[in-house]
């Protein structure tokens, strides 16, 4: 139910707040007062075109607010899934436009595509005289309406989900072994090459690293060598001065001399002779390595190659020695079940042959059904559009078949089909319907469908467009019947809408000195009935007002009648 709307800077209106009650609301008004541009910012809120020439002049942004309280359990599922948003039992709606373009849309503080914003308030409302909000005209809510109309249809949309979810589990099993024949022989050659690549390019387990250590190593050649050089001249081939190995042994000559003097000069000379031995073992090792350090070119081009070779290996299957080695494993293993796997395809194809033809049963059964659902509503349909003052008006529903072999909601797509004039074929509803039908075809529908249609909100935009007479009553009439259930809210001009209201608000225009701005007001018993006089044409005396008094109390006995009932 929408409890509040905020408006600011759109058009007339430089700040206005409407809270709305259940039942019937009726907003009116002079003509010309603001009432059009509270529909424009409802529109604009819920998702509607953003038009930035409705920004009140001087102003750089419009905005507007809307409150919904008392969300049905399945709404607040919707919201949860499509938005990821938690909601509760009251969702918060904000959108903004600038002069720029720029639009920001808001639901609980959340910010949101505008897309989102308009599928959740086709849930929430219908805004008559807006067809973009219009549910009638959706081909699902229509689908929908039909089968729970008709309410023999969960049973069989239930097996249906059933069955499709079925046949997904065989058609992923399916897929597992490959596919169809092709698809499966185009896997077994992919696979088969693979294993052959990786099997043949022999890569050992730390092949990579072991030959990037050598080729570093090579890299470093003329380094090596040149640190070996001077490391051999320094300790035993110095020709500008004693070597290592040279002042070694003049060191131990010096501590022989003294080595008997006592025990610490004596373990000072074996401490030096064991350097000597180590030094020299040190420079024959040097000396050999400098032998051995010869560059070879042939094994550095096999080692550059050969480590392109492996990373190319493997870029392709999974980055390294441990991923390549995982896939293998893995294609390996499933290489071994698609050629062992024709007799679990041919059985897994049989099954998906027999749900398909369950399926196409199912959906044969749920058309049926659908269509005698479909004759119900359209036979009631017509009946209150007759007493609506449309006594040619014929309804029928289009049934087509979707392309998708399954769909969880069955093989049917549904067209409203109208026609309001006599000798006149049938066409889709929103190409031939005028705005007076509409809301007219609309206020029928909701009565026909008001148990089992989920949208609380139903905003009308002068609905009582061309109506007068006994039919404005049976309108006003309708409403109060519908609003026993629905939250209605109506922008009217007629006296019998207004009389019938639970709720009454006035619009009017007004100028200060600067500019002209629009206010909207409660109407108490007195300012009503004053309101009921002046849409009637009467005088605003004491005849008028008795007048309104006796209209509201015909209409207040007849809502005290539709309550009982209802």
């Amino acid at each position: 139910m929408l409890d509040t709307l905020k408006i600011e800077n759109v058009a007339l209106i430089d700040k206005v707040v409407l809270n709305f009650d259940k039942g019937l609301n009726v907003i009116s008004g002079e003509t010309g007062a603001g009432k059009s541009i509270i529909l424009d910012a409802l529109s604009f809120v819920f998702g509607g075109r953003a038009d930035r020439s409705l920004i009140r002049s001087g102003c750089d942004r419009m905005r507007a607010e809307a409150i919904f309280h008392n969300l049905s359990d399945k709404l607040i599922d919707f919201i949860s899934q499509e938005l990821n948003i938690s909601a509760k039992d009251e969702m918060f709606l904000s959108r903004e436009l600038d002069i720029n373009g720029k639009n920001i849309c808001k639901i609980n503080g959340e910010l949101v595509p505008v897309a989102s914003v308009k599928k959740i308030c086709q849930k929430l409302i219908d805004l008559h005289g807006q067809s973009e909000h219009l549910a009638i005209l959706d081909n699902n809510y229509q689908l929908e309406i039909i089968d729970l109309f008709g309410k023999e249809s969960e049973k069989y949309l239930s097996l249906l989900r059933e069955k499709i979810e079925q046949i997904k589990r065989v058609e992923a099993d399916i897929i597992s072994l490959g596919g169809s024949e092709s698809e499966k022989q185009n896997l077994i050659d992919l696979y088969s090459y693979q294993i052959n690549e990786i099997t043949q390019a022999k890569i050992g387990s730390d092949e990579f690293d072991s030959l990037n250590e050598e080729k570093k190593e090579m890299q470093q050649y003329e380094k090596i060598n040149e640190s070996l050089k001077s490391c051999y001249d320094l300790n035993c081939k110095n020709n500008f001065s004693n070597s290592t190995i040279d002042n070694l042994a003049l060191s131990i000559k010096s501590m022989q001399n003294i080595a008997n003097v006592n025990e610490h000069y004596s373990k000072l000379l074996e401490r030096l002779n064991s350097l000597l031995i180590e030094m020299e073992d040190i420079n024959d090792t040097v000396l050999e390595d400098i032998q051995n350090n010869v560059f070879d070119q042939d094994r550095y081009d096999f080692i550059d190659n050969r480590l392109d070779f492996i990373k190319g290996i493997f870029r392709k299957y999974g980055g390294n020695y441990q991923s390549m080695i995982d896939y293998y494993n893995t294609i390996s293993k499933k290489l071994e079940n698609l050629i062992n796997s024709n007799e679990r395809y041919q059985q897994l194809n049989s099954e998906k042959v027999k749900i398909l033809n369950e399926i196409e049963n199912i959906q044969l059964k749920l058309t049926e059904i659908r269509k005698i659902s479909a004759k119900k509503l359209i036979a009631k349909l017509e009946t209150e559009l007759r007493t609506l003052g449309m006594p040619n008006a014929r309804v029928d529903v289009d049934f087509s078949r979707i392309s998708e072999p399954y769909s969880y909601s069955g093989a049917d797509k549904v067209e409203f089909m109208f026609s309001s004039n006599l000798g006149f074929e049938l066409k889709p509803l929103n190409k031939v319907v005028s705005g007076g039908e509409m809301s007219r075809v609309v206020l029928a529908y909701k009565i026909v469908v008001s148990d089992v249609d989920d949208i609380q909100t139903i905003i009308f935009d002068e609905i009582d467009s061309g109506l007068s007479g006994n039919v404005a009553s049976v309108v006003a009439e309708y409403m109060a019947r519908l609003s026993q259930k629905k939250q209605i809210i109506a922008i009217s001009h007629l006296p019998q809408i207004c009389a019938m209201a639970d709720y009454n608000i006035k619009v009017e225009k007004y100028s200060d000195s600067i500019t002209t701005h629009t206010k909207a007001s409660i109407l108490n018993d007195n300012n009503l009935y004053e309101e009921i006089a002046r849409l009637m044409g009467a005088n605003i005396n004491e005849r008028g007002i008795e007048i309104s008094k006796e209209l509201k109390e015909k209409s207040n006995n007849y809502k005290l009648k539709i309550n009982l009932k209802y």
